[in-house]
């Protein structure tokens, strides 16, 4: 005679599977993801982990946009210093101008303007952002502000060694002298705000850029999200049902089993 051993496989692989997903719900809580590795969700996987990569680089490109926002701030405000001296090396030109100034006022005052064209030569040589030199050489550097290759906003600075030299040729220890160093003023000061405003339209597609690579940032890992995240509440919810089941299921294979043993037994 053979006994029929059916209930008790059954009641033990209706158990074992309760624990597995126990145990699913218990990593989800404690990863707070639902899609663990590859074999939860095949294609989910694919697509979440396509999403995070976006997302890392978009946060790179945003980094790099912030980066040269603050580069582009500092040698604006390097070039509001110059133009500063500028405009004072102007008023001083207008004052020497002036015939009723005497030859050792004019030479006052051009004590004063050398002073002046020294501090314009310091911001040149000792302007700075990350250790390179702004001003060091006119050049144009390209700032990846995308998550793809070529995206990038480029910026040309210029050395200010034009600038410095017309500076640095005005003499206002002569009347006709002073007349020529106000039109050089005014000149230098013209090209420095020419230089100010086209940062000023860099730092505006900079503000625009930064403004979408957030946003498109926040919808992608949005996406991830909801893809991948696990959620707490139906989680937590499914481990309490899973753990009633399991209490039941223990039971019954206990009894299943003790049941087989009886029987076993009395037929043995």
């Amino acid at each position: 005679m053979k006994i029929n051993s059916n209930f008790s496989n059954i009641a033990n692989s209706n158990l074992n599977s309760v624990k597995e997903q126990q145990e699913k719900s218990l990593e989800r809580l404690a990863t707070g993801l639902k899609i663990n590795s590859a074999s939860d969700d095949v294609a989910g996987f694919q697509i979440a982990q396509r999403l995070f990569s976006q997302a890392s680089g978009l946060q790179v490109a945003i980094r790099n946009a912030n980066d040269a926002y603050s580069f582009s701030s500092v040698a604006e405000t390097a070039l509001d210093s110059v133009n500063s001296a500028t405009q004072r090396v102007n008023e001083l030109s207008l004052q020497a101008a002036n015939g009723s100034l005497s030859a050792a006022d004019r030479e006052a005052i051009q004590y004063e303007i050398s002073q002046v064209q020294q501090q314009v030569s310091d911001v040149q040589q000792n302007t700075t952002f990350g250790g390179q030199t702004i001003f060091s050489a006119s050049q144009n550097r390209n700032f990846q502000v995308g998550a793809n290759a070529g995206e990038q906003l480029g910026l040309s600075t210029s050395d200010l060694s034009s600038q410095i030299e017309q500076l640095n040729q005005i003499d206002v220890t002569t009347q006709a002298g002073a007349q020529l160093a106000i039109t050089s003023s005014q000149q230098v000061s013209e090209s420095i705000t020419a230089s100010r405003s086209q940062i000023g339209a860099f730092q505006n597609r900079l503000s625009s850029t930064i403004s979408n690579l957030s946003n498109v940032y926040e919808q992608t890992e949005s996406a991830r999200s909801r893809i991948e995240d696990a959620d707490f509440a139906q989680e937590s919810a499914n481990l309490v049902q899973q753990n009633i089941l399991n209490n039941i299921g223990t039971a019954i294979a206990g009894q299943a089993n003790a049941n087989q043993s009886v029987a076993t037994a009395l037929l043995g």
